[in-house]
């Protein structure tokens, strides 16, 4: 993978991120604080399907601090109150670490078998 598709992914997971932000904040802000995190998780397997692991991870992380800060009580606080919100919180990592080491390993399978291909193309001729 280039340095460019890699910053590229990057890129696309904030982009995402703020996406999520904006179309929960302001379209939906009515939506029930209990699972403040459900938007997330597109962004988070869209980020992880175009860039891999990191762009993945960057995404849950930034999910995690948007999610907390925002829509968990005190809002605009990072302090998490009580042993539901830190288990929610906590979960939704958990598995968007899962989510993006499946992506990722989407990504070497799909490089090792273009790779094979070629090989067995140039094999042929």
């Amino acid at each position: 993978m280039s340095a460019g598709s890699r910053l590229a992914g990057y890129g696309a997971s904030v982009g995402l991120l703020l996406a999520v932000i904006v179309l929960r904040w302001f379209i939906i802000p009515e939506w029930s604080l209990a699972h403040p995190y459900l938007l997330f998780y597109p962004a988070i397997i869209l980020a992880g399907w175009l860039g891999g692991f990191g762009p993945g991870v960057l995404a849950t992380c930034l999910g995690a601090v948007a999610m907390s800060y925002l829509w968990m009580p005190p809002l605009y606080s990072l302090r998490i109150r009580d042993i539901q919100d830190l288990t929610a919180v906590l979960v939704f990592i958990a598995v968007g670490f899962a989510i993006s080491l499946l992506n990722e390993a989407r990504r070497r399978a799909d490089e090792r078998a273009k790779v094979a291909e070629r090989n067995a193309l140039r094999g042929r001729g």
